[in-house]
């Protein structure tokens, strides 16, 4: 994979694909730092005299609930865009939807947006998150690189302005 996230040569069939890099690594230091925060709370929350009693079962139960919280967090890195033949396809941290091309009719990065849109039939649209506003310009290099397989496979789909007088 290239810089720019593209992997032309990919043996899957898809001509381009892109995951946030700054979400990634916010989102691991964030779970790191939950269940370390859930340790400590394990730990000293046994100490003292509060009029409360912890034993051993309750301190492995808060370093559970720090381990879960973070795995919960950890399904964000599973987001990542796609485009090839079969269309474009959108990871989210639960859900992978994929979109053939006659659905699509086009990709726009409205301005107030912190990443781009998807553009369906009906006035309809969906984000993609893969691609964000906070990667600078690896969200640039990105977004020209979708458009330029979009452009391949459905050219009128990759043109912003056609896209807005749908």
């Amino acid at each position: 994979m290239n810089e720019t996230g593209s992997t032309a040569d990919a043996p899957t069939g898809w001509d381009f694909e892109h995951q946030p890099r700054r979400l990634r690594t916010v989102v691991l230091v964030l779970a790191v730092v939950i269940v370390l925060v859930h340790i400590a709370w394990a730990f000293l929350l046994v100490r003292g005299d509060s009029g409360v009693t912890l034993g051993v079962a309750d301190q492995i139960a808060f370093v559970a609930v720090g381990v879960i919280l973070a795995g919960v967090l950890l399904t964000l890195r599973r987001i990542r865009v796609r485009a090839g033949a079969p269309g474009i396809e959108l990871r989210g941290p639960f859900r992978n939807r994929l979109w053939r091309w006659d659905d699509i009719v086009g990709i726009t990065f409205p301005r107030s947006s912190r990443w781009p849109r998807l553009e369906l039939p009906g006035y309809e649209h969906t984000g993609i998150l893969a691609i964000q506003t906070s990667d600078g310009q690896e969200a640039v290099d990105a977004m020209g690189g979708l458009r330029a397989v979009i452009q391949g496979y459905k050219p009128s789909a990759a043109d912003p302005e056609s896209v807005s007088d749908r």
